[in-house]
């Protein structure tokens, strides 16, 4: 596969919870360390050798940064708007901003295993064990399944085309991600029904059920990819996270 153009989704405001001092600034901009959490993310996209061209969206600024694109008014928007910007028909790889452990290693082991699948979208799972191996001071929130333990990772190799013809249903499955009647309704009330049920009894709920659901729900191929690299899933969005993660980054590749 060609290299990829990366678009970082730098939006989301910090919040007087983060950073009470400028709680409007973007959360990709506070401190850890002498960079931003947004400059730790550049970094580690710049090493990646099968890295191209690297686009913010949001009210920010990093070196290494080959375009910002003012944000717009929701996460999806950004994402259309961070797209575009690509202009590309090739698949683009899609970041948050908030996650500054990210490494080149993550980031080249999800493009060749997402790559291989050929699907219009791939995201990142990692397991339990291999996030509490790394860092167990960080709380994530876990699936269980037949398959395992999972959260989820914070990147996507998506292609644009996808994202252009499916743009109604994917803004749809946005905006209902917190109405539980709406997204029984568009992802399958079955499906849910064995999210619950698999809380109990994790083996009636496989990954492949997860990915045929999500599919037909955004109209395209979606396809999880397990790695091992929490760092991947370990993002920043409530103070408990920013003071973890500042304790593990301290003295250790801190400039």
């Amino acid at each position: 596969m060609s290299k990829v153009n990366a678009v970082i989704l730098a939006g989301a405001t910090a919040g007087p919870e983060l950073c009470p001092e400028e709680e409007n600034i973007s959360r990709a901009m506070i401190s850890l360390g002498q960079k931003t959490m947004l400059q730790w993310v550049v970094d580690a996209l710049r090493e990646s050798p099968s890295i191209d061209r690297i686009i913010a969206v949001g009210t920010v600024s990093a070196e290494g940064l080959d375009e910002v694109v003012k944000p717009g008014e929701s996460l999806v928007s950004n994402l259309d708007l961070g797209i575009r910007a690509a202009g590309t028909s090739e698949p683009v790889l899609v970041v948050s901003a908030d996650i500054p452990m990210l490494t080149s290693e993550a980031v080249e082991d999800f493009i060749s295993r997402a790559a291989a699948l050929g699907v219009d979208m791939a995201y990142p799972i990692i397991s339990k064990p291999d996030c509490e191996k790394r860092h167990a001071e960080l709380k994530r929130t876990y699936l269980k399944t037949g398959d395992g333990v999972f959260t989820g990772g914070n990147l996507m190799l998506i292609r644009p085309d996808f994202i252009a013809r499916n743009w109604d249903a994917i803004a749809d499955a946005y905006a209902a991600r917190k109405q539980v009647v709406k997204l029984a309704r568009m992802i399958g009330i079955g499906v849910l029904a064995r999210l619950a049920f698999a809380q109990v009894f994790p083996g009636a709920l496989r990954v492949s059920m997860l990915e045929n659901a999500v599919s037909r729900m955004l109209k395209g191929k979606v396809a999880a990819v397990v790695s091992c690299y929490p760092e991947i899933g370990e993002d920043v969005d409530k103070p408990s996270d920013l003071e973890a993660v500042r304790k593990i980054m301290t003295g250790s590749s801190m400039d």
